[in-house]
C-alpha cells in the first residue's frame, strides 16, 4: 500500500517524492548487500546533518570490531563523565561509522558527553549473534577505558536508531547483554526494531512508496538471522522478553504471524527510555507496544509518535528538519536523565 504524498509530513515530503520519482526501489532491490550499503552510505552522506566540530573523534579497535569516540570535552578534563553508547541503524545488515558519524557527532555537541559509536559486525557475512555481542564487548571496553578517559561506567546511556535501537533497548536489560560493573541509567529508541520472529500489522500497511518497507525488514531479517529459530532470541526481539514469550519457546510457522495487541504487561523495571515511533514506519506498532508495556511494568517512559513521518528521520536529518528537533529532544532527555543519576 502507497501512502499519497499529501500525507507524507511537509518537511519529509520532497524527499519522499524524489525516492518514489527515482522508481521507488529500496534497500532490498539494489541488487547485492554491497550496493544496497553503497547506496545508503551515499544517501546518508546526501541527506544527513552538516558534522559538528568535536574535540576529539578518535577510531580505535576493539578485537574484531571498532568504535569511534566523540569526546567534546576539553582536553585533560578529569571529572568522570557519563558515556553514551550508540548503535547505528540499517536492519543490522547496511549503515556503519560513516552513516551516523553526524548523528553522533550533534549527540555529543548538543550534550556536551562522550559519544562511543560501535562498528558492529554486519550480516550476512557475520550473521547473529555476533553483532550484538560486539556491542557487549564494545561496552565492556567503555568500563576497561573508563578511568583513563574520565568516564563513569556505571553512567551508560544507550542510544540507537531503528536496528540499533533494538540493541540500545538489549544492552539496558537483556541478562547476556550486561556487563559487569556498568550500569545503564537511560535509553534512548529511535524508531527501534524490536521483534524479528513476528510481524506487527504495521507489515500490512507499508508496504511501498517508502524507503523502509515490510518487505526491506524481511531482507534485513534473512540476512541477519537467517536461523528462524533464533528469531525467538531476546537479544535480537526484545519485545518478547516483554511480553514475557520464553526465548525457547516452540517454532515459529513458516510464514509469520500477526501478534494481538491484547497482552498483559510482564516487563521487568527498566532504565528509564525515550521512544520515537512513526506513523509511515511498518516497525511503529512494536515501539509503540513495547513503551506501553514498560510504561504498564514501572519503567519509566517518554513516547513521541510521529504520524506523518517515515522510516529514517535522523540519517537525513540534514534534509528533514524534524529529525534535527528530535535529536535536540533526545539529548534533551539524556541530560535530565544524566542530572537525576547525580
Amino acid at each position: 500500500m502507497q501512502i499519497p504524498l499529501s500525507r507524507v509530513a511537509a518537511d519529509q515530503r520532497p524527499l519522499i517524492a524524489a525516492f518514489r520519482d527515482a522508481g521507488g526501489k529500496s534497500f532490498q532491490d539494489a541488487g547485492s548487500v554491497e550496493r544496497s550499503r553503497v547506496n545508503y552510505e551515499t544517501s546518508c552522506a546526501a541527506n544527513g546533518l552538516a558534522p559538528d566540530a568535536v574535540a576529539s573523534v578518535e577510531d580505535v579497535a576493539v578485537g574484531a570490531f571498532g568504535v569511534r569516540v566523540y569526546d567534546p570535552r576539553p582536553a585533560g578534563a578529569s571529572a568522570a563523565d557519563p558515556v553514551i553508547v550508540f548503535a547505528h541503524g540499517g536492519g543490522w545488515v547496511i549503515g556503519s561509522l560513516e552513516t551516523h558519524d553526524s548523528v553522533c557527532r550533534r549527540l555529543a555537541t548538543l550534550t556536551g558527553l562522550p559519544v562511543v559509536a560501535i562498528d558492529y559486525r554486519l550480516g550476512p557475512e557475520v550473521p547473529f549473534p555476533a553483532g550484538h555481542e560486539d556491542c557487549r564487548d564494545a561496552v565492556a571496553w567503555v568500563r576497561e577505558v573508563a578511568t583513563d578517559r574520565s568516564w563513569d561506567a556505571s553512567r551508560i546511556l544507550t542510544v540507537g536508531d531503528s536496528a540499533g535501537g533494538g540493541i540500545a533497548t538489549a544492552l539496558a536489560f537483556e541478562p547476556r547483554m550486561q556487563v559487569p560493573g556498568t550500569r545503564v541509567i537511560g535509553q534512548v529508541l529511535l524508531y527501534p526494531m524490536l521483534d524479528v520472529a513476528n510481524e506487527s500489522p504495521g507489515f500490512e500497511r507499508i508496504t511501498e512508496g517508502v524507503p523502509l518497507t515490510a518487505d526491506t525488514i524481511r531482507w534485513f531479517v534473512e540476512n541477519y538471522v537467517p536461523d528462524a529459530a533464533l528469531r525467538l532470541d531476546h537479544r535480537v526481539s526484545p519485545l518478547l522478553a516483554v511480553r514475557g514469550e520464553e526465548p525457547d519457546a516452540s517454532p515459529q510457522p513458516s510464514a509469520p504471524v500477526q501478534r494481538s495487541a491484547a497482552v498483559q504487561p510482564s516487563a521487568a523495571l527498566q532504565p528509564p527510555a525515550w521512544i520515537l515511533s512513526l506513523g509511515l514506519d511498518p516497525l511503529a506498532d512494536e515501539a509503540l507496544e513495547y513503551a506501553r508495556l514498560l510504561a504498564l511494568g514501572g519503567t519509566e517512559v517518554e513516547l513521541v509518535h510521529l504520524p506523518d513521518h517515515a522510516h529514517g528521520l535522523f540519517s537525513s536529518a540534514g534534509k528533514v528538519r524534524t529529525g534535527e528537533l528530535m535529536l535536540e529532544r533526545a539529548a534533551e532527555f539524556i541530560l535530565r536523565t544524566v542530572a537525576a543519576s547525580r
